[in-house]
């Protein structure tokens, strides 16, 4: 039997088994987030729809995909229709890893109020169940 002596309040095994487990799934949701991250591909459509982009999981675009008739606009156009494409990669991009996000750490809310800079360390991390004012305070039950 694993002894907690050391610990303040005597806190049981139970308790840091607990702990275990919650660290233990939250490694897997980051490693999940991390390998869905990596896999990821969205593509961006310039708004005439000649020009099609695709993004990778690192932001890098991947695929350009002309379609024949863009090759009858002058250089101008045609720079414009590829920015256009670029750009809604990105905000698909963009929109997807936040979606991952909003999985990862269970709610969209909590991860809007943290983009707004409503969210203090203390509310992050008490809405994992971590106390960081008092990070033993489960262990002694």
């Amino acid at each position: 039997m694993l002894s907690t002596s050391w610990m303040p309040g005597g806190a049981g095994a139970a308790g840091l088994e607990g702990l275990l487990r919650q660290a233990q799934e939250q490694q897997r949701r980051l490693a999940d987030f991390q390998r869905q991250r990596a896999e990821l591909r969205v593509t961006g459509e310039s708004p005439d729809g000649l020009v099609q982009v695709t993004v990778d999981g690192d932001m890098k675009v991947g695929d350009i995909q002309l379609n024949p008739r863009a090759m009858r606009l002058d250089s101008f156009t045609l720079v414009e229709s590829l920015q256009a494409a670029i750009d809604a990669a990105y905000a698909a991009h963009a929109e997807r890893q936040r979606e991952l996000v909003e999985e990862m750490v269970g709610g969209a809310d909590l991860v809007r109020r943290a983009e707004a800079g409503k969210v203090t360390p203390e509310d992050w991390f008490r809405h994992f169940g971590v106390d960081i004012n008092d990070p033993l305070r489960r262990l002694r039950g």
